[in-house]
């Protein structure tokens, strides 16, 4: 059999082998060495049938991952070919020969061929070739240049040490910075994100090149880190590897992105087993989040090792500051390992003093945090002076959130908060929460901090303003300490977590209505996105009845800044301004109903008059028949629309009898308006909206108006992908002609079909659910469906509504992942509220339209 065939069929035969090897449970050491071993063959024999004249004058060297002998199936096997000056021309062509017989089998290889000189200018010039060189291992050839090349690359490393360091350090800062700033993402890459492959490695180039280390227990004798620290980072290191492995040999091809579908495959595929309420997905992404914490924490400790090796001169400088506590320079350490045995209240006592001073503890302090944090027991979290400690830190002026995170990041949230350690490194399995539940609460804590700093970035100017309002921000923190506490527990996340929430304060020893308050805010933490994004806000009776559920108007004020601050910390992109423009209506409509004495019904007649008077004075002068055009407006129409819409709104109208389209881009709100003016069709509402939804844009909002003339007015609220306006010309010149194309068909409007496509695991995962909502409107029936987000959702839903022969007035999209929450506003033809038996109906139609059945084709 010629010498590719016989490649080929050993490559396939190792990664079968793998393959078994994995499913027999082999660590991820073993399988990384078992695929180097096979590798080392195939090429070897390769080497020896392709090349023979080379071989006496070139060294085969194995460098990189593959160097260091860890490889996945799929991983680039990256070579260097080391050779001889004086090798004769006809290498040149076993070299080229060799290198294209790999590419036959199929391998993908990563290949330098170089002098030993040359090598050495490479070395000195890219620090990624000086790493490559650090891990390299003679694969075939006589060793000598090899040799020459080892010598020559530690005289480097010696005279070039604290440069190498200095740039691996900020290598690994940048890499963090990139991959999104934390480890505890929801779909994380095993190799790049924080914690993964790629920081070992880094903490083992570094080691090497300033200690001269060939493993890591060289960096134990050099008291870099402790034996145990050596033991999480190894373990977590081999459950990366096989997790790695794992994936490989699943989408046959090099891959490290850990995405909920493989999550899932790989949790069956390593035996994780479900638990009570908890799947096993769920149980083996805690475990995968437990290690790379390990690892981020070992390896942020060794930054902060070679920073001191690096500069010495920083901490030099030492101060005792009383307590047990020492001033190194900067960083805030302790007098010995004693100190929080002999008094355990300094565990708490440290992050308030670092958080007082604004100074980072010190290696020692968190290593020995991390070592004496079960000294922290019930009677330790019973004692009042840990909870004064502890409020303390709350009510600091700045550096909460820092100190909340070093708290979790160094276990002493979680034992002085034993129910905060169920939400430690728990996913959230769905697309909209990119974070876990630990993550997402501290950086909630941080966007609520900053509403006080308008330097930092402002999510929502109102909220800036309301901070000034309330008198406790640490019940606003501790609120948001407890309002996902319970997502990783049976039953509501909500009552459950105001329960615990309750109990927390009453240990804290907070009286009985900031107690109760705190209470509230977790119980009802959704319900202010819920009412703003769902609900009808022009109706007055809605504001009314949020407003009695409110209670009281200080609770306005902290609902609205939790709201924000959890909104905004729920990933990357999912504040947007048009969430903010919502928010921010409710909050002032409320607001203003606390303030007034007027009934329901006389406030709205007030801010209707208001609203006309507003509109007649500021178009007068620019709107011909402005009269004539206001009086075509519904009284609901006129109060559902802010004045800066209702101004766009008339003068449209007055400018067209017929049919007609208006884009407007409104930037500020981060919204595009499509205004359209059309006579009354059968399916109009659901075929603009199939329509609108046929190129890059998403809609957010829509309303649907008769007007006195019997034309109808529709209103769609679109964004770009990115939550901001829709706004690129190209695309808004499309959407305009098609949208006018189909007004000026004469035939019945007709919803096209949506297109088969591919449904994922977490599609799948999605329960359709169809309700009333009875509180929404008071003036419409309000329909909410909630089902897997899918092509044309919102149009099909919108036909069948028409199909069971009722009006359209307005819909509300909301989007959480894979998730879409679709609100319609319904009358039936003769503008009244359906019956109950009508509602049941509608929603039995509306939940068969929603089922993914079908619609499974690639």
């Amino acid at each position: 059999m010629p010498i590719i065939d016989q490649s080929k069929k050993a490559l396939k035969a190792l990664h079968a082998e793998m393959s078994e090897a994995f499913a027999a449970g082999d660590s991820g050491a073993a399988l990384s060495a078992r695929m180097c071993r096979g590798v080392d063959q195939l090429l070897i024999r390769l080497w020896q049938q392709k090349a023979p004249l080379a071989s006496t004058c070139v060294d085969l060297i194995a460098v990189g991952g593959y160097g260091r002998r860890e490889l996945s199936p799929q991983s680039d096997w990256d070579l260097w070919l080391l050779i001889d000056e004086s090798c004769p021309a006809e290498v040149e062509a076993e070299l080229q020969s060799f290198l294209h017989s790999l590419w036959d089998i199929g391998a993908k290889v990563g290949y330098a061929v170089r002098s030993v000189k040359e090598t050495l200018k490479h070395v000195n010039e890219d620090w990624n070739s000086a790493t490559a060189a650090m891990e390299s291992r003679l694969l075939a050839g006589s060793g000598e240049l090899y040799a020459d090349m080892q010598g020559r690359l530690n005289k480097f490393f010696k005279r070039r040490r604290k440069s190498f360091v200095e740039a691996k350090l900020a290598e690994l800062e940048e890499r963090h910075e990139r991959m999104g700033g934390t480890a505890f993402l929801m779909e994380p890459d095993i190799k790049e994100g924080i914690g993964g492959l790629r920081d070992v490695q880094a903490a083992f180039w570094i080691a090497k090149a300033w200690y001269g280390s060939d493993d890591i227990d060289g960096l134990v004798e050099k008291g870099a880190i402790s034996e145990r620290e050596r033991d999480q980072l190894l373990s977590a290191q081999d459950f990366l590897l096989r997790c790695r492995a794992g994936l490989h040999i699943a989408v046959r091809r090099a891959s490290d992105r850990l995405s909920f579908e493989q999550q899932a495959s790989l949790a069956e595929r390593m035996r994780y087993q479900s638990t009570g309420h908890r799947p096993a997905v769920e149980a083996f992404m805690k475990a995968y989040f437990r290690h790379i914490g390990r690892i981020n924490r070992v390896t942020g400790m060794l930054c902060m090792h070679f920073q001191e090796q690096l500069h010495p001169q920083r901490f030099t400088l030492k101060q005792n500051i009383g307590d047990g506590f020492i001033l190194e320079g900067t960083r805030l350490g302790i007098r010995d390992d004693k100190v929080f045995v002999e008094e355990p209240l300094r565990l708490l006592r440290i992050f308030h003093a670092a958080q007082q001073g604004r100074r980072h503890l010190s290696s020692q302090a968190l290593r020995q945090l991390r070592a004496d944090v079960l000294l922290i027991d019930d009677a330790f979290r019973e004692h009042p002076e840990a909870n004064r400690i502890f409020l303390q830190i709350l009510r600091g002026k700045r550096n909460v959130h820092w100190v909340l995170r070093e708290m979790n990041n160094t276990g002493i949230l979680g034992r002085f908060i034993p129910e905060f350690r169920e939400a430690v490194g728990l996913g959230q399995f769905n697309q909209y929460h990119a974070y876990t539940v630990d993550e997402h609460t501290i950086r909630a804590v941080g966007e609520a901090r900053n509403f006080w700093y308008r330097e930092r970035k402002v999510r929502l100017p109102l909220a800036n303003d309301v901070c000034q309002k309330i008198h406790n921000p640490e019940l606003l923190y501790i609120a948001l300490i407890f309002h996902d506490i319970a997502k990783g527990m049976p039953g509501d996340h909500s009552r459950q977590g105001a329960k615990l929430a309750k109990l927390f304060c009453q240990r804290l020893g907070l009286d009985r209505d900031a107690t109760d308050l705190v209470e509230w805010l977790v119980l009802e933490h959704l319900l202010m996105a819920v009412k703003s994004q769902r609900f009808d806000l022009s109706d007055p009776e809605v504001i009314s009845e949020f407003a009695r559920r409110i209670g009281v108007r200080s609770r306005l004020h902290y609902l609205l800044l939790l709201t924000v601050a959890d909104i905004a910390a729920v990933g990357p992109n999912v504040w947007t301004e048009w969430k903010g423009s919502l928010l921010q209506e409710l909050y002032l409509l409320t607001e203003e109903h606390f303030l007034s004495d007027e009934s329901v019904s006389e406030t709205a007649e007030r801010l209707y008059r208001t609203r006309v008077e507003t509109i007649m004075e500021t178009e007068r002068d620019k709107v011909e028949n402005l009269e004539s055009a206001l009086g075509l407006l519904t009284r609901q129409c006129i109060m559902h629309f802010p004045p800066r819409q209702l101004r766009h709104i008339v003068r449209f109208i007055a400018a067209n009898q017929g049919d007609a389209v208006r884009i407007w881009v409104d930037k500020n709100h981060s919204e595009t308006l499509v205004y359209v003016l059309a006579r009354t069709r059968t399916g109009l509402f659901a075929s603009l909206a199939s329509v609108l939804t046929s190129g890059h844009a998403s809609i957010m909002a829509a309303q649907a108006y008769t007007l006195t003339d019997g034309r109808i007015l529709d209103v769609f609220h679109l964004q770009s992908a990115d939550g901001g306006a829709f706004d690129v010309e190209s695309d808004l010149a499309r959407l305009e002609a098609r949208t006018l194309k189909m007004l000026a068909s004469d035939q019945p409007a007709r919803i096209e079909a949506a297109k088969p496509f591919k449904i994922n695991l977490l599609m799948q995962r999605v329960p359709v659910r169809v309700r009333e909502l009875p509180k929404a409107s008071f003036t419409d029936t309000a329909i909410e469906v909630s089902a897997a987000d899918q092509p044309r959702l919102l149009a099909r839903l919108a036909n069948a509504i028409v199909e069971e022969g009722y009006d359209i007035h307005g819909a509300s999209v909301s989007t959480f992942g894979e998730r879409a929450v679709d609100v319609f506003f319904v009358t039936d033809l003769n503008s009244s509220r359906l019956s109950s038996e009508q509602v049941k109906a509608l929603c039995e139609k509306l939940a068969d339209t929603a089922t993914l059945k079908g619609m499974d084709k690639p």
